[in-house]
């Protein structure tokens, strides 16, 4: 599925304003705790065979650390964010410096369609899923069928502000299998995941805090932030998957977890 992560150090990480409703100013990051944090989850990535790629952090950009947000990744071929917050804008720039760095495939949508990356496109089981509402524009998912190449399935998410991308209420664990919020979906969407997947995996609002869709998933394993219900971890124990729990707190404050902190490296013959 996936051999290469990108993640971005939080030496700027702070909530300096509130663009979700999981922001609030009052609500200090401890940068020790942080960092601290950032090195777990870079560990799990090394132990389990991954690639780590570091993005430097710029100042005046403090959710660069949701380095998801920033675009998307599918063999050689890097997708530009366009951020909705001008607070966000800058952050895509950078990346795409990096990827041209790193001679891969530059693809853009027009400035005024805006589309956040992995937060609201994934690629699993030869399938692309992606999501509009709350950050990504409508108009982006033509855009993008039209740079992949392929067909999406879409999904609308609007119906709760604490879920402003798919990738907050949705995560694809591979050989037909898929963890939700169902609340943050309509009934057509909730049909259209069950035709796409042999196995549906549902979160209750007692994982709400602790953003347990908001994961990593290799063939084997699922990355997530500390605090997923034990009913959830032996689901997903049952399914062959080995589970990293690893703290998130920190990130928890901006609105984001594993997945949010993680570009993923999608391969298209996976």
């Amino acid at each position: 599925m996936i051999n290469t992560v990108l993640l971005c150090p939080p030496k700027y990480y702070q909530i300096e304003y509130e663009i979700n409703p999981w922001m609030h100013v009052e609500n200090k990051v401890d940068p020790e705790r942080t960092h601290e944090e950032f090195d777990n989850l870079k560990n799990i990535y090394k132990k389990i065979g991954l690639d780590v790629w570091i993005m430097d952090p710029e100042p005046g950009l403090p959710d660069m650390v949701y380095t998801a947000n920033c675009g998307f990744v599918i063999d050689n071929l890097f997708i530009k964010a366009n951020f909705r917050y001008q607070q966000r804008r800058k952050e895509s720039d950078f990346a795409e410096k990096l990827f041209r760095q790193k001679k891969f495939k530059i693809a853009t949508l027009p400035s005024n369609v805006y589309f956040e990356g992995q937060g609201d496109l994934f690629f699993r089981d030869g399938k692309f899923f992606a999501a509009y509402g709350r950050r990504t524009s409508k108009k982006a998912i033509g855009h993008l069928e039209n740079i992949l190449g392929e067909k999406i399935i879409t999904f609308m998410v609007k119906k709760d502000p604490y879920f402003f991308h798919l990738d907050t209420c949705f995560a694809p664990l591979g050989k037909g299998k898929v963890i939700i919020h169902p609340a943050s979906f309509s009934n057509d969407d909730i049909d259209k995941i069950k035709k796409n997947f042999r196995k549906v995996i549902t979160v209750s609002k007692k994982d709400n805090p602790f953003f347990c869709c908001n994961i990593v998933a290799t063939d084997d394993a699922v990355i997530v932030g500390k605090g997923m219900s034990k009913d959830i971890k032996r689901t997903l124990e049952k399914e062959g998957l080995k589970v990293f729990e690893t703290p998130m707190n920190e990130y928890f404050k901006g609105g984001g977890s594993v997945k949010c902190t993680t570009l993923e490296f999608f391969r298209s013959n996976s």
